[in-house]
C-alpha cells in the first residue's frame, strides 16, 4: 500500500491545475463612464450599467471585447487587457494542468481591474429649415458642451461656438 502513495501524491502535484484551483477563472472587472448609466456589453451579453463591477471569465489565450452603449452617444468599444498568471508556472511540467489551465482562462488574468471610459456624443445632423433662430434671425443648433450658431455672411455661412 505505501508503495502506491509516493506515485499517487507525484501524480496528483504533476496533474492539478494550479492557476484554475489558486486564483479561479474569473476576474471582478470595474468599469466607470462619463456619463453614467451605459449598458456593459462583454461580447455582447449585458452585465449591468455603469458605475458596475462586473465579474468577466478569464480570457485564456483569447480576447474579451467590452461595449458601453448609451442613448445619444458614440457605442465605446474596447478590449480587456491582460496578462500572464504566473501562478500557472505552478504546473511545472503537469501536461494536464496546463490544458487545464488554458481551457478554464486562468492561465491568464485581466491587468488592469478598473477602466474609467468617456464617452462622446453622437454626431447629429440638423436640416437649416428645421433649426430655431435667435432673435438676430441666426441658426441655432443643440450641443452637449457648448451653442453652435449659424450666420449667414455674403455668400456663405460662418460658425459661432458660445460655451
Amino acid at each position: 500500500m505505501k508503495k502506491f502513495v509516493l506515485p499517487i501524491l507525484i501524480s496528483a502535484f504533476l496533474l492539478t491545475s494550479c492557476a484554475t484551483l489558486f486564483t479561479g477563472s474569473t476576474d471582478n472587472i470595474t468599469i466607470n463612464s462619463e456619463p453614467e448609466g451605459a449598458m456593459i456589453l462583454v461580447e455582447g451579453i449585458e452585465l449591468g450599467r455603469t458605475p458596475a463591477t462586473v465579474t468577466v471569465k478569464r480570457p485564456g489565450l483569447g480576447n474579451k471585447t467590452v461595449t458601453l452603449q448609451l442613448e445619444g452617444y458614440e457605442d465605446r468599444v474596447f478590449i480587456l487587457q491582460k496578462e500572464f498568471n504566473v501562478i500557472a508556472l505552478l504546473n511545472f511540467g503537469g501536461f494536464v494542468g496546463w490544458i487545464v489551465d488554458i481551457a478554464t482562462g486562468a492561465v491568464m488574468k485581466y491587468n488592469p481591474k478598473n477602466y474609467d471610459m468617456k464617452l462622446r456624443p453622437k454626431n447629429t445632423t440638423y436640416r437649416l429649415e428645421e433649426l430655431p433662430l435667435d432673435n438676430r434671425g441666426r441658426y441655432i443648433v443643440p450641443s452637449v458642451n457648448e451653442t453652435i450658431i449659424i450666420d449667414s455672411i455674403g455668400h456663405g455661412y460662418s460658425l459661432v461656438f458660445t460655451g
